[in-house]
């Protein structure tokens, strides 16, 4: 349809999806194949998502495995359409479009935050390196234990060796930080609903 509409040169397709799959409808929710856990978790299967990109300037069959988020879409299409992004807001996501046109000598992201599907900071996301600090909820809220996690993506995207009691300095450092973004993405919010 594009070719058909010569809207192929100046038109980019993004194909992506929100969550992980959603496990509890079986084969007919989805699979995250050897990611773990799915759709409302922090873990890689709740979060990573297959992304298709086509588009002027995008290399024909190329992979791109640096970590970007849907929140980056926004500041990408700007840059690559050399639309200015207004000054007086803080945008959130970051400029990939060096990803997109296999141009980056680094990835522009190197960090990421992960919520819980109620909003509760969860983890970080640090190069290959994912601190998840589990509170406990539900009926053991009062007297459970967080579960600390911390795992090396490149060597485990799976997440089941659980690195933390090995590496305490790594958790303490990552769980700083951690903190250090939500307490500076809770003074930056604006109000939900507000037009401006």
């Amino acid at each position: 349809a594009l070719d058909k509409l010569k809207l192929t040169d100046n038109t980019y397709v993004i194909y992506t999806t929100d969550n992980g799959p959603w496990l509890p409808f079986k084969h007919h929710g989805g699979s995250a194949g050897p990611l773990r856990d799915g759709k409302g978790s922090t873990f890689e299967g709740g979060q990573r998502v297959p992304c298709l990109i086509r588009g002027p300037g995008i290399p024909a069959g190329t992979v791109c495995h640096d970590l970007m988020g849907t929140i980056d879409v926004l500041p990408t299409i700007a840059a690559l359409t050399k639309t200015p992004l207004p000054t007086d807001k803080r945008i959130d996501g970051v400029d990939a479009s060096g990803l997109w046109m296999g141009t980056a000598t680094k990835p522009p992201r190197n960090e990421f935050i992960y919520y819980t599907s109620r909003g509760m900071l969860d983890g970080i996301r640090q190069g290959d390196m994912k601190l998840l600090v589990k509170k406990p909820s539900g009926r053991s809220a009062k007297n459970g234990k967080e579960q600390v996690f911390l795992f090396n993506l490149k060597k485990d995207r799976g997440e089941q060796e659980n690195l933390a009691s090995a590496q305490p300095k790594q958790v303490k450092k990552m769980r700083a930080r951690m903190t250090e973004v939500d307490a500076e993405i809770a003074r930056n919010a604006r109000a939900p609903w507000h037009k401006d």
